[in-house]
């Protein structure tokens, strides 16, 4: 008999099994499934178990009411295909697949066929959840004429490894796992054991996204695998590790960061995709607007000076930077990069890695290559003053300088490098241009629909919209894992120092003193630029306003 399960419209997050116990919902912490929106009671309604695979769904006399297929119900019986929605919350109502199965994974039931213990037939094993899952992923991701089915595996010390070549559930589970995170171009891979299984998430376009859940005897075979495939110590169950790998696609080779960190249910495995396919590899291909684009080109041609690049964690900056070191004639300069890691190898580049434990810091590496004959030089992060301060020298003293910090945007950068005690006059003299960054998902092209913009949102974007009227939102399909966005973006508000800003810094420094020089000349904020990839279908007024409504 089939069982159904609750499953989020947005495709996020572990579906819910319906069992034998009720399912309340609403604000309060006691619910078995809490949720947070606004438009919810603290008690909003309940799932209860009838017998014989049925269910009922009674609303508890929440304040908004609690809606079936779009209209409001007191109490209804579920079927397969109904949709809950509560407030801005969805969720689908579906039948589990191949349930038996799932329960005897699980531990649940008595079973006709094999038991926990026993060896599931390879019939079983065709047939389990998480294959149909994956599978399904990899089907709606499908690119004509790219056969990615035979992966070879490079281990960490750089020997092909057989760890893929079974046909065991340990191979297949981290074989589909690479061809979904390839298929859907993940950053990461998320390992989560939770007792009753291990929940499969990816890092996609940013956004972390629920896969498929492993059982534990299958999630525990793939981590050994990929442990020996890092050269890690498979029976150190207790330890963070760290390693490394890689995997030969028919086109490319991709290289992956393992770690691997002890966990109330069991060892839990990060493992980061450093994949170049579809990575920008000029300026051109970065989205900058055109004045940007040639402001940016212009200072790649001089002998000195300081690009200096911010935003958070994961917003592009090293892709930026890259690109800009591209535009330098490496034949003739002598360019040189400092990075905590080195990500990808550039030709014509002498890159140095971070090594804290043997001293080899930002700022001892910094001096030590001033002393290489530098022309350019990428500093990954400025972090402290002694390597703040030692940098704006050099771009001072004849050299190119390239590095990024950390802060909300253009303005605060300038900000920055001043709390780290950094003397006003090498501010004011050392930066050329300071970029802002941010990485915005873009709408799916298959699922987008237009809407009608809203008096709020005309009061933001008018003056991005012209005549228009309409603009598009997200929905969710299966060639974008449900979430409504497939692809990246960035933002990016440029800021050119000139004479009246260095005379503000070297004075009195001020947000309002800066801001009213550079509302005299060309400039974009972060939030602009957003709201221009809105008027033009590209992205979601949800989606700038989360990522730059604060800048």
């Amino acid at each position: 008999m089939s069982t159904l399960q609750l499953k989020l419209n947005a495709g996020r997050g572990r579906p819910l099994r319906l069992d034998d116990d009720p399912i309340t919902i609403g604000r309060h912490p006691d619910n078995r499934l809490r949720i947070s929106d606004d438009m919810a009671s603290r008690h909003h309604c309940i799932i209860e178990p009838l017998g014989g695979g049925k269910f009922r769904l009674r609303d508890l006399g929440s304040r908004n009411g609690t809606k079936l297929n779009g209209n409001k119900v007191g109490e209804s019986m579920l079927q397969p295909g109904d949709v809950i929605q509560i407030g801005k919350l969805e969720m689908l109502v579906e039948e589990r697949q191949n349930d038996v199965i799932a329960r005897v994974q699980d531990g649940d039931g008595e079973a006709d066929g094999p038991t926990l213990q026993s060896r599931p037939s390879k019939k079983a094993e065709e047939r389990a959840p998480w294959i149909d899952e994956l599978t399904s992923i990899i089907n709606a991701f499908a690119v004509t004429g790219v056969d990615d089915e035979n992966l070879k595996i490079i281990d960490a010390d750089g020997k092909p490894s057989d760890a893929l070549g079974g046909t065991g559930p340990g191979p297949r589970s981290m074989r589909l796992l690479l061809r979904v995170a390839s298929r859907t171009r993940a950053t990461d891979i998320h390992c989560e054991p939770k007792g009753e299984g291990m929940n499969i998430r990816m890092r996609v376009d940013g956004q972390m996204v629920w896969i498929t859940e492993l059982p534990n005897d299958v999630g525990e075979r793939m981590l050994g695998l990929v442990k020996n495939a890092c050269q890690m110590k498979s029976a150190a169950r207790d330890a963070v590790q760290d390693g490394h790998f890689s995997c030969r696609f028919p086109d490319r080779r991709v290289e992956y960061r393992v770690s691997v960190t002890p966990s109330v249910h069991g060892q839990k495995m990060v493992v980061r995709i450093l994949d170049q396919r579809g990575v920008p590899t000029s300026l051109s291909d970065l989205g900058l607007v055109g004045y940007m684009h040639e402001r940016i080109r212009a200072v790649t041609m001089q002998d000195s000076g300081l690009l200096l690049v911010c935003g958070p964690t994961g917003s592009g900056k090293t892709t930026t930077l890259y690109n800009a070191l591209r535009e330098i004639d490496r034949d003739t300069r002598n360019v040189i990069t400092i990075e905590d890691p080195v990500e990808y190898q550039l030709e014509g580049v002498t890159q140095m890695p971070i090594d804290e434990k043997k001293g080899n810091t930002f700022n001892t590496l910094l001096r030590s290559v001033l002393r290489q004959d530098p022309d350019v030089i990428l500093l990954g992060e400025v972090r402290d003053e002694e390597t703040a301060r030692t940098a704006m020298q050099a771009a001072m003293t004849g050299h190119l300088v390239f590095s990024t910090v950390h802060s909300k945007d253009s303005i605060s950068a300038v900000f920055r490098l001043l709390d780290l005690r950094v003397e006003p006059y090498l501010v004011a003299n050392a930066l050329n241009l300071v970029l802002a960054q941010r990485l915005v998902r873009t709408l799916c092209d298959a699922c987008k629909q237009s809407v009608t913009v809203t008096p709020g949102q005309a009061n933001k974007i008018g003056r991005f919209l012209g005549t228009k009227t309409q603009i598009c939102a997200p929905v969710g399909c299966t060639k974008c894992i449900k979430t409504g966005y497939r692809g990246r973006h960035a933002l990016f508000e440029l800021l050119d120092f000139n004479d009246e800003l260095r005379d503000v810094v070297l004075r009195n420094p001020s947000i309002q003193a800066m801001r009213k020089i550079i509302d005299q000349g060309l400039f974009t904020t972060l939030q602009q630029f957003g709201y221009r990839l809105v008027s033009d279908g590209v992205t979601s007024m949800e989606e700038v306003d989360r990522v730059a409504g604060s800048s």
